[in-house]
């Protein structure tokens, strides 16, 4: 066979697969600005160091919390924030990223972010555990800590008393 008949063989195939990975492209960028317009409610425990949850708000209205608590918005797919305790000794924000790689990305940001100084906290170290990296930090009186699970990105704000139970139950929640 020469090489004239083999390039008109392989052209419609070419063009095949090349109208396919457009379709998948267009289908997958609909998907991401559907997500991203109308996040989902990301899963918050129901109670954290025997505390009960007794604030929540879920999906677009966490993500506009989270928007404003940081000055500016995140291509978020989903969003929770929950209060727990009758003084709010913990409150757990939980956003979603469009994906694993995305979420750390924003994790690193916002650690970066913090390192700088221009913000109330004060990074005071990182854990390893359960092969994830926890970000440690002090501000405002309770202990952060942050975090990433898959496509989530966790901040966890606790008072000192409860601070080390909020957080095992977190990583274990967000595994």
């Amino acid at each position: 066979m020469t090489a004239g008949k083999v390039g008109r063989r392989l052209g419609p195939l070419v063009l095949m697969i090349l109208g396919m990975l457009i379709l998948l492209g267009a289908f997958f960028s609909y998907r991401y600005s559907e997500a991203i317009s109308e996040p989902a409610a990301a899963l918050i425990p129901d109670s954290l160091a025997a505390l009960p949850l007794t604030s929540s708000q879920y999906g677009a209205e966490a993500v506009a919390e989270v928007s404003q608590l940081h000055g500016k918005s995140f291509p978020l797919t989903s969003g929770g924030m929950g209060i727990y305790g009758a003084q709010g000794q913990i409150t757990l924000w939980v956003t979603g990223a469009p994906a694993s790689f995305l979420a750390r990305r924003l994790l690193e940001e916002m650690r970066d972010k913090i390192a700088e100084g221009n913000t109330p906290f004060v990074p005071i170290g990182q854990l390893s555990l359960l092969g994830r990296t926890i970000y440690q930090l002090a501000g405002m009186g309770k202990r952060h800590y942050t975090f990433q699970s898959r496509a989530l990105v966790i901040w966890l704000a606790a008072d000192p008393s409860v601070a080390d139970q909020a957080l095992r139950e977190a990583l274990d929640f967000y595994p």
